[in-house]
């Protein structure tokens, strides 16, 4: 068995949502193999080339300093020879001094980058003799003395520099050869090493991938195989039984929700079979007029099917009820013949007699018929006599309504004089109060304010008329509102009993009105009486023909019902 029939059975056990989890977990797994090693991949060839930057990028800087520093050393030293003043000749000695520092500084940074101690302490050597022999340059120079044509010892300090100089600066040079060599050996042996590592793990992530596309492929088979399939079966199977098929037969051996819904399915198929030919049995024993019973298998029919052995059930009752009330009915139907034949004759002898009745009761209803027409007359003629007494009795509450508000203009004004009258009686007692102030005054002056005494006198006498006159006048007015009050409900009486007469006329014309619509209706209505008994009239002449024709068809339907007695009697019922 290989691995895809593997994954088959696996998932035909499997509930369709447990499937889905098998798949995408195995999915996981193949796709998150691959990223893993390629971040692996990345992160190595990012650190890779971080060291070669950071280790043997900076020894080649760092030998290329060295290496200058060494030229610029022995530049300062021959031009130190060839100066021909102090100045110059100090600067050039201090530059190979500096220089010298620079190479302890510049070897340090190497020693960090560098693994080879051995290579790194031969250079030190060399920096240290140089600087040995830097300051045996140095005394040299300050042995001799500086001329216009240099210096004294100027064929010393040539061979000093020529061969002790010179000789440790290329043996400092060879020596930083071999770091440089050894460098790039060890570098290229880093380069190489990721190089490989890094192929090795790109074939690895290709070759995860592809299996990855492999099992996606191959499981995406096997799931459309799982899920896809019995869905088609089922699907096939219910459109059967939509087009009225119940023999199916679905090929489905899966164990989840896909399988048990097939096997639901069929299990249903075969109480549908089993229903429908019941059905087709009951159906042929009632079309063969046995109406005694339903189904002879009520047990079929379970659940929702229950409600088709009900209705075989009442489908039977109600049949044999019918046909057996329809055999009775016939049996009334025979005697009522018989008794409908008898009553024609009857019937036929008594219409003379109501003939003779209806002419008597139309010439009564004729009469009655005018004199509600002359009735409705007089209703409209005392409507019209009433319209005009309820528009004399609107105009005379008019009239009252104008007098009520003139009363209550003289009212308003007769307050407004109330109110002068009360201020000039205000005025007269102030008036009074000064005349008496004014006579106390002229007293007091003696001969000299009898003159103003006088007058003081007559202002007050003034005052005293004026304030009798307002005090009249406010009596009179008094007087005056208490008649308008008194002429207020007066006229408030006679508006109200205007208003009743108006009512009572407006009622008694609604009522006038009332009986013309009465007497109009009930001329119609005589009208109508008498277009009745003209057709009770035609009535009754047709019902004395209509008598004869009876008795002759009761006598065929005595004959028709017997007829179908013997129909009924060919059906077996309850």
């Amino acid at each position: 068995m290989n691995f895809k029939d593997s994954m088959a059975g696996k998932l035909k056990k499997m509930k369709v949502a447990d499937k889905f989890k098998y798949i995408f977990k195995n999915l996981y797994i193949y796709l998150g193999l691959p990223i893993i090693i390629l971040l692996i991949t990345t992160t190595y060839s990012l650190g890779s080339t971080y060291t070669m930057y950071n280790k043997y990028y900076k020894q080649d800087n760092l030998q290329g300093e060295l290496r200058i520093d060494i030229q610029a050393y022995l530049k300062n030293a021959w031009w130190a020879l060839s100066d021909r003043s102090e100045e110059d000749l100090n600067s050039h000695l201090d530059g190979c001094e500096e220089k010298i520092s620079e190479l302890d500084t510049f070897l340090s940074d190497l020693e960090d980058v560098y693994d080879n101690d051995e290579n790194i302490e031969a250079v030190r050597t060399d920096i240290k003799t140089l600087g040995t022999l830097t300051s045996e340059l140095t005394a040299l120079f300050a042995a001799g003395e500086l001329t216009t044509t240099g210096m004294s010892n100027e064929a010393d300090i040539y061979k000093f520099i020529n061969e002790d100089v010179n000789s440790t600066v290329k043996t400092m040079a060879s020596d930083l050869k071999t770091i440089s060599s050894d460098s790039f050996d060890t570098a290229w042996k880093a380069f190489r090493t990721s190089l490989i590592v890094t192929i090795v793990l790109l074939v690895v992530s290709v070759l995860f991938i592809v299996v990855a596309v492999i099992f996606v492929n191959m499981s995406s088979k096997v799931l459309n195989d799982s899920i896809l399939s019995p869905s088609m079966e089922i699907s096939k199977a219910a459109k059967d039984m939509a087009d009225g098929y119940v023999n199916i037969d679905i090929q489905c051996d899966s164990e989840d929700e896909l399988g048990a819904m097939a096997r639901d399915l069929e299990k249903a198929t075969e109480v549908i079979k089993s229903i429908a030919e019941d059905i087709i049995r009951t159906a042929d024993k009632m079309a063969g007029g046995d109406f005694r019973s339903g189904s002879s298998n009520p047990e079929l029919y379970i659940a929702d099917y229950k409600a088709i052995n009900a209705a075989f059930i009442d489908i039977s009752n109600k049949l044999s009820s019918t046909l057996k009330n329809v055999k009775e009915a016939s049996a009334s139907v025979s005697d009522g013949a018989a008794n409908l034949q008898d009553v024609s004759v009857n019937l036929s002898e008594g219409t003379s007699s109501q003939a003779a009745a209806v002419e008597e009761l139309t010439a009564s209803v004729e009469l009655v018929t005018e004199q509600t027409e002359l009735l409705a007359k007089d209703a409209v003629e005392s409507m019209k006599s009433a319209s005009v007494v309820v528009k004399d009795v609107e105009t005379g509450t008019e009239k009252m309504s104008g007098v009520t508000k003139a009363m209550e203009r003289i009212t308003i004004a007769s307050s407004e004089i109330e109110k002068i009258t009360s201020t000039i009686e205000s005025i007269a007692s102030q008036t009074a109060l000064l005349s008496l102030n004014a006579s106390i005054e002229a007293a007091r002056a003696g001969e000299a304010g009898r003159g103003f005494a006088v007058v003081a006198q007559e202002i007050s006498e003034l005052a005293n008329e004026s304030s009798t006159a307002a005090k009249n006048t406010h009596k009179l007015i008094d007087d005056t509102m208490n008649e308008i009050k008194t002429g207020n409900a007066a006229v408030e009486e006679t508006t109200l009993a205007l208003k009743k007469v108006q009512e009572s006329v407006s009622a008694v014309a609604e009522m006038m009105k009332a009986s013309k619509d009465r007497a109009n209706a009930q001329a119609a209505s005589m009208k109508e009486i008498n277009i009745g008994i003209e057709q009770i009239s035609n009535v009754v002449n047709v019902n004395s023909a209509t008598a004869v024709q009876a008795s002759q068809v009761s006598g065929d339907l005595s004959a028709q019902s017997q007829g179908l007695n013997a129909l009924i009697d060919e059906f077996n019922i309850r």
